[in-house]
């Protein structure tokens, strides 16, 4: 896939934003679109990337004493879930996961999603990983960009901000593609619009799937986030 716009969306105020100056537009915004009701709490701010195509990128805000699966929760629902697959995140060398195999010695308690934010994120601009489906798998990256004390009401986490969507150009007209073939994800030129999808070289038209900002584009069953 080709590279793209470095630009994003606040999705508090819905400003445009580069991607270089996100995290300090948003430690002035995320404050002024706190909730009123209710106390205020540790908030740990995180950029996560594709490792792949570091051109799909996310900010997300969530509470210090929320378990790592809420943090699951949100990468799943704003991204990745399309069959309900598992994920893992690796975090000071330790794999955290929702389902732990005591067979291999894994410690439950230690080593399952379980764990709180504020256990295993202590180091401002800690790196870990995280891995959803472990067959076609979505890696990610993530970095803890800092904490503030705030209140985003009843949720565990929210998203911050995004990527704008990339426009993908079609392999024959080069015009903005809205069909991806998922056989050749991994080849230059997947992309195709309506009109020439039947040109494709894999002839599989009816095997087409959106084009949709995330990085399980074209993968398995991911057709975009629930509306």
């Amino acid at each position: 896939m080709r590279q793209g716009s470095s630009l994003g969306f606040c999705e508090l105020c819905v400003e445009r934003v580069p991607k270089a100056a996100m995290a300090r537009h948003l430690a002035a915004c995320a404050p002024n679109h706190d909730a009123r009701r209710g106390g205020p709490c540790q908030l740990f701010h995180l950029r996560v990337e594709s490792r792949e195509v570091p051109i799909f990128w996310i900010d997300v805000e969530v509470k210090g004493e929320s378990p790592l699966r809420r943090l699951d929760d949100l990468l799943r629902r704003v991204w990745l879930e399309c069959c309900g697959h598992m994920s893992a995140f690796e975090i000071g060398g330790l794999r955290y996961s929702v389902v732990v195999d005591h067979e291999f010695g894994f410690d439950q308690n230690e080593r399952s999603m379980n764990a709180k934010v504020s256990r295993v994120l202590t180091s401002l601009g800690q790196r870990f990983t995280y891995e959803y489906d472990f067959g076609s798998t979505t890696y990610l990256a993530l970095r803890f960009l800092g904490t503030r004390s705030g209140n985003i009401g009843r949720p565990a986490a929210r998203l911050l901000a995004r990527n704008a969507s990339p426009v993908w150009p079609c392999a024959v007209c080069a015009e903005p593609a809205t069909l991806i073939c998922p056989f050749c994800v991994d080849k230059p030129d997947p992309f195709s619009c309506p009109k020439h999808a039947r040109e494709h070289a894999c002839g599989e038209e009816e095997s087409f799937m959106p084009v949709v900002n995330s990085p399980r584009m074209g993968v398995c069953g991911y057709t975009g986030a629930p509306d």
